[in-house]
């Protein structure tokens, strides 16, 4: 489980963030939050989070500075910044202290998804990345039905709640066993079982790329792209370019 530490000096926004933001189904899990840039600061470099979320506009402080003083003082986390602010400026002097990503507020729920699926991704570096490695069969037969079904149903949509109320585990202990036997979350699982699928679905010409979004397990064709060129690094259209030339 990758942890994470969120600053705004908006407390209802800090909740909704906690409140609404599918951590657990990604793989993190939020050990902090703080509306006070500086005492932030003091438990940021105590607890050594993996991911620190913070606001840009900040009374006393920024987030830009934020960053900057945690880096000073050898923290390696990763840095999201989260904004109602886009200006030039503001968003290449974050990058330039190597941010990870930039999110523009209000938040939506298909960007931060998106961030955390990348992020999951990085700092899982040198676990089992693909399917194609991961055994049916575990020495859990308890796990081994649950997986059963989410290989069965994985273009539906799948919830840790979901699977904690059928199967009589904790959502907690749920997300221990993908971590143990798959070494990634329960989204990233999804993910890639959907990516293996839609990638199978394109070397069919005959089908438009939209229905292969659909029948892959993503209504919305958007957001679907957006996933797909993230996972792959090329969007479907060019990717079933690469399947025909072979």
């Amino acid at each position: 489980m990758h942890t994470v530490f969120l600053v705004d000096d908006d407390a209802l926004i800090l909740e909704e963030l906690i409140e609404q933001v599918l951590w657990m189904e990604n793989g993190f899990e939020v050990i902090g939050s703080g509306t006070d840039p500086a005492e932030a600061i003091l438990r940021i470099c105590e607890l050594d989070p993996d991911v620190v979320f913070c606001d840009l506009k900040m009374p006393g402080m920024d987030g830009n500075e934020l960053i900057r003083i945690l880096r000073e003082r050898g923290l390696k986390s990763e840095y999201v910044m989260i904004s109602a602010y886009d200006s030039f400026e503001n968003v290449r002097e974050f990058f330039h202290q190597t941010g990870y990503d930039y999110i523009l507020k209000p938040v939506r729920q298909d960007d931060i998804q998106m961030v955390l699926e990348g992020l999951s991704a990085r700092l899982s570096t040198g676990k089992s990345q693909t399917t194609d490695e991961i055994a049916d069969e575990t020495d859990n037969p308890a796990f081994n039905q649950l997986m059963g079904y989410v290989r069965e149903h994985y273009t539906e949509r799948i919830t840790l709640s979901q699977l904690s109320e059928n199967y009589g585990f904790s959502r907690n202990y749920i997300c221990g066993l993908f971590q143990k036997y798959h070494g990634k979350s329960l989204n990233r699982y999804l993910t890639e079982l959907r990516m293996k699928k839609a990638k199978e679905l394109l070397s069919d010409k005959t089908m438009l790329v939209k229905e292969v979004a659909y029948r892959s397990g993503y209504p919305d064709y958007y957001h679907f792209f957006k996933v797909f060129k993230n996972y792959y690094g090329v969007s479907p259209k060019e990717m079933r370019g690469y399947i025909d030339c072979k």
